[in-house]
């Protein structure tokens, strides 16, 4: 009997814990194929195991497992120096990487979209690893793709490849001078670290779309891996404050190159809601202006935990602290830049959103220990936009100041334990949780309760 294939889509503002979700479905389901169909190195999913966390970017989350096939697909946009560096950070941790290939239709991240990011992305919140201009130029038809480095025979097409790293940099180079200020890029030193990087990587390229299509006849089951979350979707998000790709399952038919409808789509919803970054986060804890000033922590570092002062601040209502609160004991803040993710109560709203843009029909449910010990607990169930109360998520983002969160509430617990069943949580967890599916509408089939592979609930 063929095993169902899966999609895994974020149902927030990204953040949600999805690589954990893929690494446990793969482990427990068996899945020949892991497919990342979206985005680039700015997503990052976090697997935890016994030995450590193993921090994944560009690699799919099933790479732990030498037996499932992964898929780097031609929706996502590579940066062959840092996969590189991924493949040899794995290696030294004694994953091999055999497993891995890599779509020749796939736009390269190059030098000169790293740099515009840097220049031009702040006001929008990006990661500066070059992500948006790298879909512009795909767009605009000035890309560069794995294709034009690495030829039919998995071998370097330096003559091809010079001749179009030496074409686009004098563009590039053209703008940088006259419109934006910046220093001239040197094509020839591009060239020679590209060309390194595709000595590395030169036997793991494929026309994905025929290899993904061919194991599909084969029986092969699938999971596609999704990155950013849906709220972050170029035409369904907080447009401008969203990510250069397709999320969900319209990335997937156009990121794999088949037309593709897993019988599971599961959304990954944490138990709170986090947003990293500028835009619109209508049920957010605390000023955002605040927070990036004041929760900021060294790269590698933590917050710590709040006294019980400042809990009972956030108890009597004060949201900065509420929010604090969230991103302390959930380690909410960047791993490499230790900037803090703005934090706020689950919205329900937005995740109906996700639910209709993917077909979702199955959701995990993350992080949820990290509400441990608050007596009350907010979900934002609607909102409030000019006396009128609607459930849908509005398209005019400059206006969704203006829309107020409608709340509902309900009874906190002290401690979810050491639970290994649903059954063992506490009343009032497994009463949240119930609450979360009715309003939904979709049933919570996966419940974390922790940050470990084995801190997974099933129902």
């Amino acid at each position: 009997m063929k095993r169902p294939s899966v999609l895994i889509a974020g149902a927030q503002f990204g953040d949600e814990g999805k690589g954990k979700i893929v690494d446990l479905l793969v482990q427990k389901g068996d899945l020949d194929v892991v497919v990342r169909f979206n985005g680039g190195a700015n997503a990052g999913h976090t697997i935890v195991l016994d030995d450590g966390k193993y921090p994944l970017h560009l690699i799919p989350s099933g790479i732990l497992h030498k037996e499932t096939i992964n898929i780097i697909a031609a929706g996502v946009v590579l940066d062959p120096l840092f996969l590189v560096k991924e493949i040899e950070n794995l290696k030294t941790r004694n994953i091999s990487c055999d497993n891995l290939f890599i779509s020749d239709r796939a736009h390269m991240v190059m030098p000169w979209h790293r740099a515009l990011d840097a220049a031009q992305g702040g006001r929008l919140g990006t990661t500066a690893k070059g992500i948006g201009p790298t879909y512009e130029d795909r767009a605009g038809r000035r890309g560069i793709r794995v294709g034009d480095m690495i030829d039919e025979n998995g071998q370097i097409d330096l003559e091809h490849f010079s001749q179009r790293v030496r074409e686009v940099c004098a563009e590039k180079n053209n703008l940088f001078q006259k419109v934006h200020n910046l220093e001239p890029l040197d094509p020839e030193a591009i060239i020679k670290e590209f060309v390194a990087a595709a000595e590395v990587i030169k036997g793991k390229v494929r026309d994905t779309g025929a290899m993904i299509a061919d194991l599909i006849g084969q029986g092969k089951s699938f999971l596609y891996e999704g990155a950013q979350g849906s709220l972050l979707d170029v035409d369904w998000g907080t447009y401008p404050y969203v990510t250069s790709s397709s999320v969900g399952l319209a990335g997937c038919y156009v990121g794999t190159g088949n037309c593709v409808l897993p019988e599971v789509r599961m959304g990954v919803v944490k138990a709170y809601g986090t947003r990293v970054g500028e835009g619109h986060f209508p049920a957010e804890l605390g000023a955002y202006e605040r927070i990036k000033e004041q929760d900021k922590v060294a790269p590698g570092g933590s917050l710590p935990h709040l006294t019980p002062e400042e809990q009972q601040q956030a108890l009597a209502g004060d949201d900065y602290w509420m929010g604090r609160w969230l991103r302390a004991v959930g380690a909410e803040y960047g791993t490499t830049t230790g900037r803090p993710r703005r934090c706020g109560w689950l919205d329900i709203v937005a995740v109906r959103q996700a639910v209709r843009m993917s077909g979702l029909n199955q959701i995990a449910l993350t992080k949820l220990d990290v509400l441990d010990g608050i007596p009350k607990l907010k979900v934002c169930v609607a909102y409030e936009y000019q006396g009128k109360r609607t459930t849908d998520f509005p398209a005019r983002i400059h206006h969704l100041h203006d829309y107020k969160p409608v709340f509902e509430e309900l009874e906190g617990w002290d401690t979810l334990g050491k639970a290994t069943s649903f059954d063992e949580l506490p009343e009032q967890a497994k009463t949240y949780v119930k609450k979360l599916e009715e309003w939904i509408g979709v049933p919570i089939k996966i419940v974390s309760v922790g940050s470990h592979r084995a801190s997974s609930l099933w129902r």
